[in-house]
Order: C-alpha cells, then structure tokens, then sequence
C-alpha cells in the first residue's frame, strides 16, 4: 500500500506545481471600475520599480578600479563633496574641501576618463587588494584599496 501511495503524492504533487507555476489569464473579468485599474497599476509599478537603494549605488560604482575612478570623475566635475568623500579612504577623506574640489573642477573639463584611466595594476598591501591606477600618458592617478567590497582612492588625486 505505501509503494502505490508514493507515486500518487508525486502525481499530485506534480499537477500541484504545474499549476502553480502556469501563468493565470482572468478572461471573464468585467470589474473595470477606475479605482480597480489604478490599484492594479500602481501594484504592477511597485512590483517592477527598481529597488535599489542610494547606497547600493553606490557600492556599484565602486565595485571596480575603472568605474571607480569614473564615478569619482563624475563626482569631481559636478562638485559633490559629500559623495565624493565617500569613495576615498578614511585616511585621506577629511583632505577632501570645498575649496579643493572647486579647484580641481576647473581642471577636470581638460580631462576624459580615457586619459585618467588607461589600466591598473593589481596587488595587495596589508591583506586588502589594490590597484595601483595608470593614466594614458603612463603616470601614477592614484592607488585604490577594496574595502568592503567597494574600491577607494587612498590619494586625492585630483588634488
């Protein structure tokens, strides 16, 4: 009796998941009132609208050596000192002013993120990776540290 009871639940258990899984069309649905309609948009909005928060964008643009540096440009050229603080190191962070950045602005529009980042060079330094960064015309821009996941200058280079 068991050994038929087993094939029975998984029979079961089958038509159970196909038809969970199978997506629903309600053809006979007449409710068309406005309210109706607008809730069931603004659920369907909420279900798809993007759910990241400031922060995990963040921790995007840092996630590599290249747009790390690319968003710090961004940063650089549009005079966001708080944000910009927050993709260098605490070593150097309280280095970052206003009067630093309203420099460095002017001299940012001379500059693409092609000449500021040609290549990096990976190493380590005190168990954290880093990537010492290249500028096309062969100079040190700065040295980034992964920290947390997110890669940070250790310099202000556009100081």
């Amino acid at each position: 009796m068991r050994k038929a009871a087993l094939p029975v639940a998984l029979l079961a258990l089958g038509a159970l998941s196909s038809a969970c899984s199978s997506p629903t069309t309600n053809t006979t649905n007449t409710n068309t009132t406005p309210d109706t309609n607008a809730n069931s948009a603004n659920v369907k909005a909420a279900n798809t609208a993007p759910t990241a928060t400031p922060a995990a964008r963040t921790t995007g643009s840092l996630a590599d050596p290249k747009s790390s540096i690319a968003y710090q440009f961004e940063l650089l050229k549009a005079g966001d000192v708080e944000k910009l603080k927050t993709c260098l190191t605490p070593r150097v962070r309280d280095g970052v002013t206003r009067e630093v950045v309203d420099k460095a602005q002017g001299q940012a529009a001379k500059y693409t993120i092609d000449d500021l980042y040609a290549s990096d060079e990976r190493g380590e330094a005190d168990g954290k990776k880093t990537a010492k960064v290249k500028m096309k015309n062969g100079r040190t821009l700065t040295t980034l540290i992964e920290t947390d996941g997110q890669w940070l200058a250790d310099t202000i280079w556009f100081k």
